[in-house]
């Protein structure tokens, strides 16, 4: 499976770039993440509850970034694996400043599926996908934009 997108995040790279890192911020962001943390310098585990009927479930996530350039771009690998099956795959992601001060997030992931999970509809997957990474972006907006404000009430 194949996927892609972009999405504006109201906020500088330099602001963005913490969050993105940041196990306490992550766990806000992934959807039913139940436990994140680091556990070395490039790499993270957790497990995340799933609620949707099909793939319903405890799974195991690790992450590992790859490469990265600070404020502007990285590379990860990673792995869930839980009852209805595994995802392995890899994925990217570059920040570009645009007006006003706000962050392009342009984003690709490939990865493979196995188990049960590989016998649901490739277009239920791609949706689930998308509406997961639409969520947690969204919530990466809120953040910035509540952190934004605590500096403005702050000065």
């Amino acid at each position: 499976m194949r996927i892609s997108g972009s999405y504006l995040l109201e906020a500088p790279g330099e602001r963005v770039w913490p969050l993105i890192f940041d196990p306490r911020s992550l766990m806000n962001l992934i959807p039913g993440c139940q436990q994140l943390e680091r556990v070395g310098e490039n790499e993270y585990r957790g497990q995340i509850q799933i609620g949707v009927a099909a793939v319903r479930g405890v799974y195991e996530t690790s992450v590992r970034v790859l490469e990265q350039s600070p404020l502007s771009r990285c590379r990860l690998e990673g792995e869930v694996s839980g009852p209805a099956g595994v995802i392995q795959g890899q994925a990217s992601f570059v920040l570009k400043e645009v007006e006003d001060g706000k962050t392009q997030l342009d984003y690709e992931a490939d990865a493979t599926i196995t188990g049960a999970l590989a016998q649901l509809s490739p277009r239920f997957i791609e949706g689930l996908v998308r509406t997961l990474i639409r969520h947690g972006l969204t919530e990466l907006n809120q953040q910035l934009r509540a952190q934004s404000a605590a500096d403005t009430d702050g000065r």
